[in-house]
């Protein structure tokens, strides 16, 4: 009796032909399937780890992206795709900044001139005086007050002296404990026409700069731009004393297309520092006087040293 595979129905004289039929045939042909089978729970492992995998990827850049964004809003940065660093500018300060208010570094109040509070003459000395022995050359020198005034007043200061400042500026020296007694000398001596007052440079705290400005000023300006010169600066000391050189020569650049001033020749003489051996001499003479200190006022040849209240100048305008 012959043998008949069950799955594909052929028949055989024997078994061991059956069997043989079967291991070549459908065995080779499960295990292809099978492999199939394998391939594809195979492939779906691998799709599945994939995804996974650029999936746990995605999550960790996203975090890190998402940790870089954070650490950029705290610290106002953020680093570009090219590498650049990029400032990232937060409510309060677009609400703080100067463009937020119209305004730039270069337009904050400071280019202004605003003139002189007082009701004061401007004229220029006709010739010199001397005191003990020595020659205090005010001829051509700007002042204020009366031609006919019976009393001159030299006043040496330096720019950047915050004595000096809180002489003139009673805002500061209110803010700091200070003696400001130039209003009330004004108001009551050199808008009287008692006291004729001239100003000269000694700087001692690092005024040479101002000082040869302001000396620029004399030389290509009118005695009236000087004085106007002379009260912004020390209106507006913090912030002038603390600019460097090229954006302090703007200011002044600005200041002098605002004055009665040859601007060409202004230029020229700062940039030169045309005037720096007049403000050595001015030294010079308050030095030969006995000047060490700034403020040092002379009144008609009497010295008063010092930041002093209204009444130690008073007493000596009232003696003279």
């Amino acid at each position: 009796m012959g043998e008949e595979c069950e799955e594909c129905g052929r028949e055989f004289d024997s078994k061991r032909g059956l069997n043989i039929h079967k291991a070549q045939k459908h065995q080779k042909e499960e295990e292809k399937e099978m492999s199939k089978e394998n391939n594809s729970v195979k492939n779906t492992i691998d799709f599945n780890f994939t995804v996974n995998q650029l999936a746990a990827t995605t999550f960790g850049a996203g975090l890190l992206i998402g940790l870089v964004f954070v650490i950029g809003l705290l610290t106002g940065m953020l680093v570009s795709g090219s590498g650049e660093v990029t400032t990232v500018q937060q409510p309060s300060d677009i609400e703080d900044s100067p463009s937020a208010a119209g305004e730039t570094a270069e337009d904050s109040g400071i280019e202004e001139i605003s003139g002189m509070p007082y009701d004061v003459e401007f004229g220029v000395g006709t010739q010199n005086v001397e005191w003990d022995g020595e020659t205090v050359e005010l001829e051509d020198r700007p002042y204020i007050g009366s031609e006919d005034a019976d009393i001159v007043m030299v006043s040496f200061e330096d720019y950047f002296c915050p004595f000096c400042t809180g002489f003139h500026n009673e805002e500061f020296a209110a803010a700091n404990n200070m003696n400001s007694p130039f209003g009330e000398i004004v108001e009551n001596h050199i808008e009287t026409g008692e006291v004729q007052y001239y100003f000269k440079n000694l700087p001692v705290v690092g005024g040479d700069r101002p000082a040869e400005v302001s000396e620029c000023i004399v030389e290509h300006g009118s005695s009236e731009a000087f004085w106007n010169f002379n009260h912004e600066h020390f209106q507006n000391f913090e912030e002038l004393s603390e600019m460097p050189d090229d954006r302090y020569d703007e200011v002044m650049m600005a200041w002098a297309e605002q004055l009665d001033v040859d601007v060409e020749g202004f230029e020229s003489c700062i940039d030169n520092s045309e005037t720096r051996s007049i403000v050595q001499d001015h030294a010079v003479t308050a030095e030969s006087l006995g000047a060490s200190a700034t403020p040092t006022n002379f009144i008609n040849g009497e010295m008063v040293e010092g930041a002093q209240p209204y009444s130690a100048f008073q007493t000596v305008i009232e003696s003279q």
